[in-house]
């Protein structure tokens, strides 16, 4: 083999440098794929940065992913920003939504994770009962922004049928249930007990109970954004299914929900 003089395996080094430096700069600005972020808001027990875990719901869905080899960051955030910045593709995707027509626009649902039963919440002193929603429509009535809560009250409410006001979180509606300014609150069962107990506390939460028939039974899904890559979303969406089967197979599920 002729030998090469060193002056032109310089040359030839000068003019490949640049190309593999390149070559090595893309390689690390290409996004994990084994890693996902997802968004979240607070809604304890369920999803919470600050109980163990960070909620049942955030364990399951973490375990999903990582059963099937991904590593998970959550990041939380107000509810809004949280959907916001799934929505518009700047992360993976988002905990923890109840599928609606105009959330499917944004995002693709996963299989259920839990399914959530909202009920009214009460004061002991007010006597209630209910059969159907035009049981309320003269009741004052405080619900959550940005939630659905099955749709015969969100259409009843959009047309003024209830008398409906809404509130910035869970916690604050229970309060101003407290301080008489509602007669009724539409709250996740497991969800107001866990904010009578752990954030408004006694003597207090005595004066509070709920009513046992269901307003709404809905699923609750881990979500993948649309605006990301689709191949990378249908991916991670199957993927995650996958994962969450074979934690419910394997007993990891009960386990999980059995420290709710």
């Amino acid at each position: 083999m002729p030998k090469i003089s060193e002056h032109l395996a310089l040359l030839i080094l000068a003019f490949h440098l640049p190309f593999v430096c390149i070559a090595e700069q893309s390689s690390t600005q290409q996004p994990n794929q084994k890693t996902v972020t997802l968004s979240s808001g607070e809604w304890p027990p369920y999803t919470s940065i600050d109980i163990k875990g960070e909620g049942v719901f955030t364990q399951v869905a973490v375990k999903s992913f990582e059963i099937m080899g991904y590593s998970v960051k959550i990041k939380y955030y107000p509810w809004k920003r949280s959907y916001f910045l799934a929505a518009n593709g700047q992360l993976d995707g988002s905990l923890a939504w109840a599928p609606t027509p105009e959330r499917k626009k944004d995002f693709l649902f996963s299989d259920p994770v839990i399914f959530a039963t909202k009920v009214f919440f009460h004061l002991k002193s007010f006597k209630f009962n209910w059969s159907t929603l035009e049981d309320i429509k003269y009741l004052r009535t405080i619900a959550t922004k940005q939630y659905t809560y099955g749709e015969d009250f969100d259409q009843a409410a959009k047309e003024e049928l209830i008398n409906v006001i809404y509130s910035n979180s869970d916690e604050q509606k229970l309060n101003m249930l407290l301080a008489g300014r509602a007669d009724l609150i539409p709250l996740e069962k497991l969800v107001g007990i866990y904010l009578l107990k752990y954030k408004i506390g006694e003597p207090k939460a005595a004066r509070v109970t709920f009513h046992q028939k269901p307003l709404q039974n809905t699923p609750i899904c881990v979500v993948i954004s649309k605006k990301i890559d689709p191949q990378r979303a249908r991916v991670l969406l199957h993927n995650f299914n996958s994962g969450l089967a074979k934690l419910r197979a394997n007993g990891s599920y009960d386990k999980i929900m059995r420290d709710l």
